[in-house]
């Protein structure tokens, strides 16, 4: 037998299960209705009861006529009222449970029979009773009737009978297995399409094949050095790999996580929702429970509806040290290919002076480069203590002469610790990108010589860098703009506009914050203040 069920598709198989377990589903339903019919019967019509005895002994008429023993009144009462409702007796008792009012006028006098009226009288409680009085077996709505002073002075009861009970039963039977009956038939079909159903969204495959791409899926989540977490729209976990628990502190696994929200985890998740929702985000760098992270996300789609995010994250400071890495070179290289640039040109010059045998000019040529040399060389070690920005400014001063641009240090530079949020890398990139992108903008204005003036100094509680050039300056419409990635004011808008955006998020983490004015007559005035308190 159990070779053959394992020989079953899933899709039988799950058809074999809905079908059976409604087929035993029904046989219960049959087997207790007989049973919950009194219930049923019970609440609804005592509930009707009941609320007819609650209305009648508050009717201001009928506590007066029982106050003034009126029983011919009192009796024409019940009567009407018994003629305008569908209760099959209205039977009012004094406080001694005698009946005062009843459907057969020679019962009155006599004491209400049933023994439910305990509750009423004693404890002046409102309720539903099943039981068989003077008139029969019935559902009973029982209210005591106060006086002004809430002095119980009798008792309304309401019922409804059951004689007919047997025949109720077969006429709620007959349909019920009419409708059994024609539940099993559409049952047979929609668990059939239901089984088809499923195999479709389970792409044809068999649950064999299912488990193995989830466990392929895990595999790759745990084989990826990034942290990755996959939320729905709500921001709940929806996977999460192992990397990303680490980098966050999460202890708990992805079992438990799966019934959490990301905000219970993560203490900035303004990443994770920023509009527009259905766009793509690359390489942000974000703060994530009090570490930086270079962060990238992409929307899920189920067909074309957005369902969640997949956020994958790799600690700044590894991007850092690869990026420091490869700075370092790039300046290396940079600053020879412009001496070798500077000294082929020199060697050049003084090759030829030399062949014109015009010695003195050779010693003054090169008496004179040495000592702009090492007037650079002197200024930027004394006033600069930090060697990363020292060797940054060194290249590009040789770059700025390489491109015929004055590069002017202001005399009062001075830079002696940095005691900000930003490392020095972070430092050099702001230093770098604002130089460079003076550059390029003093290369737009070719009437004029290219002037860049820089001031860096930490002479006060903030780091200040003012980097003013003659360019073109910015357009006012473009100013709060530039900052966003991919926003640039060159005509050749390949690989540009990541400098600015790159400065503007070091600053602002940094708790920064940035000035850009155009100058009186040309150029722009970039300033930047950073808290740097010891």
């Amino acid at each position: 037998m159990y070779f053959s069920l394992s020989k079953l598709t899933f899709r039988i198989k799950i058809f074999l299960l809905l079908f059976g377990l409604v087929i035993l589903q029904m046989s219960v339903m049959v087997w207790h209705f007989e049973s919950t019919l009194y219930e049923s019967i019970k609440h609804q019509v005592g509930t009707r009861a009941l609320i007819q005895a609650e209305e009648i002994s508050s009717d201001p008429t009928l506590i007066n006529q029982i106050q003034l023993n009126d029983l011919n009144a009192l009796q024409k009462n019940i009567s009407r009222l018994s003629t305008i409702s569908d209760a099959s007796f209205i039977v009012i008792g004094d406080k001694d449970g005698v009946r005062l009012a009843h459907p057969v006028e020679d019962r009155i006098g006599l004491p209400m029979t049933g023994g439910d009226n305990a509750g009423v009288l004693e404890d002046g409680e409102s309720y539903i009773s099943l039981r068989k009085g003077s008139l029969g077996y019935g559902v009973r709505g029982k209210s005591p009737i106060f006086d002004q002073n809430q002095n119980i002075i009798g008792v309304v009861s309401v019922g409804y009978l059951l004689n007919r009970f047997d025949q109720w039963i077969e006429v709620y039977m007959t349909p019920l297995l009419i409708e059994i009956l024609s539940v099993l038939v559409l049952t047979l079909l929609a668990a059939w399409g239901f089984s088809r159903h499923i195999q479709k969204k389970m792409n044809n495959m068999e649950p064999e094949a299912i488990t193995l791409a989830l466990n392929l899926q895990k595999s790759i989540l745990s084989s990826v050095y990034e942290g990755v977490i996959a939320i729905d729209l709500k921001g709940n976990f929806l996977t999460i790999n192992h990397s990303a628990r680490q980098l966050l502190n999460i202890e708990h696994d992805i079992t438990y996580l799966k019934t959490r929200n990301i905000i219970e985890y993560v203490s900035n998740t303004e990443f994770f929702f920023r509009h527009p929702l259905v766009e793509n985000i690359k390489d942000e760098m974000f703060l994530f429970n009090e570490h930086y992270f270079i962060a990238n996300r992409v929307a899920i789609f189920k067909q074309k509806e957005l369902i969640g995010w997949v956020i994958s994250f790799r600690e700044k400071s590894d991007i850092d040290a690869l990026t420091n890495e490869l700075s370092q070179v790039q300046q290396h290289t940079d600053t020879l290919r412009v001496l070798r640039h500077e000294f082929s040109n020199r060697l050049a010059t003084i090759s030829g002076l030399i062949q014109l045998q015009r010695f003195d000019e050779v010693q003054q040529l090169i008496t004179n480069e040495n000592t702009n040399k090492q007037k650079l060389l002197d200024f930027i070690h004394q006033k600069i203590h930090l060697p990363q920005v020292a060797g940054l400014l060194l290249g590009k001063s040789l770059r700025a002469k390489e491109l015929n641009i004055s590069l002017i240090f202001d005399p009062t530079c001075q830079l002696s610790a940095l005691h900000s949020k930003l490392s020095e890398t972070e430092l050099c990139a702001i230093i770098g990108n604002l130089i460079d992108n003076a550059f390029d903008a003093t290369q737009q204005n070719t009437d004029i010589q290219s002037v860049v003036n820089v001031l860096i100094t930490d002479a006060g509680s903030d780091l200040v860098i003012e980097v003013t050039d003659n360019g073109p300056g910015i357009a006012a419409d473009l100013i709060d703009d530039i900052w966003k990635k991919g926003v640039t004011i060159k005509h050749d808008n390949h690989s540009h506009g990541i400098g600015l955006y790159l400065v503007h998020r070091y600053v602002t983490h940094a708790n920064g914050f940035i000035i850009v004015d155009n100058g009186d007559t040309l150029g722009c005035i970039f300033s930047v203040f950073i808290p740097n308190k010891g």
